[in-house]
């Protein structure tokens, strides 16, 4: 019976090794909110065994993607395309936990810092697939600390902290564009940040961010219009 069972151990082991080093692949397009971070970076796997890819970074969204291949499920970022430098806190810009079948991407890097050469990010893996972001839908991304709250002409839709989802049926007026105030809850009264109107962007897409103004130390709500149609499941 030992034998028996540490040959069903063994069998169990060998079927379990190949789903720990499954390989991923994702087509990710990068954009940082820092006004002069590098151009391009690198993606590697923590332990500095293999590096992932390029990466492009861009203040907009096109159509253009790199493509990552990795194990496992987390990526650091650094400057250089030696993997091995993703095991030096120095050299690390930042990292990010990417979901399991995840195909496609956008990747939101928030700076850390004001300080000048400081490119130390928060990175966001925000699913932009046609499902979880549909044409002519907005993507609201709440990543400050605060509860928001999003007013649409007389809709109300509100994101806890750290909450990413689609806003996907938007109460569009004659002239094609909706009233939009956004709000932010401290000490448990609704503070106003932003007014405006959000246009209806057709078969395109828009990401609406709010993040701390490290400048201003002020959460703002930025847009960001997706130029492209989205085509994957």
């Amino acid at each position: 019976m030992t034998f028996l069972a540490n040959a069903l151990a063994a069998t169990s082991l060998l079927c379990f090794v190949p789903l720990l080093s499954a390989q991923q692949e994702i087509r990710v397009r990068s954009i940082s909110l820092h006004p002069n971070f590098p151009v391009e970076i690198h993606a590697h796997l923590p332990d500095g065994s293999a590096t992932a890819g390029r990466v492009e970074i861009k203040s907009f969204l096109n159509h253009e993607t790199n493509l990552l291949k990795f194990t496992g499920n987390r990526l650091v970022f650094t400057l250089r395309s030696s993997p091995v430098s993703a095991t030096d806190v120095n050299q690390v810009l930042g990292q990010v936990e990417i979901p399991s079948g995840l195909t496609s991407c956008v990747l939101l890097l928030l700076p850390e810092s004001v300080e000048q050469g400081d490119f130390q990010s928060q990175v966001h893996a925000i699913d932009d697939s046609a499902k979880e972001f549909p044409a002519g839908s907005f993507k609201v991304a709440n990543l400050g600390n605060l509860p928001l709250k999003i007013e649409l002409a007389k809709e109300i839709f509100e994101f806890a902290p750290g909450e990413i989802r689609s806003i996907t049926k938007l109460p569009f007026g004659e002239n094609q564009s909706v009233s939009m105030e956004a709000y932010l809850k401290r000490n448990d009264q609704w503070s106003l940040i932003s007014s405006g109107s959000w246009p209806n962007p057709g078969t395109r897409r828009v990401f609406e961010i709010v993040a701390d103004n490290l400048v201003t130390k002020q959460f703002e709500l930025k847009g960001i219009r997706d130029v492209t149609v989205p085509q994957n499941p």
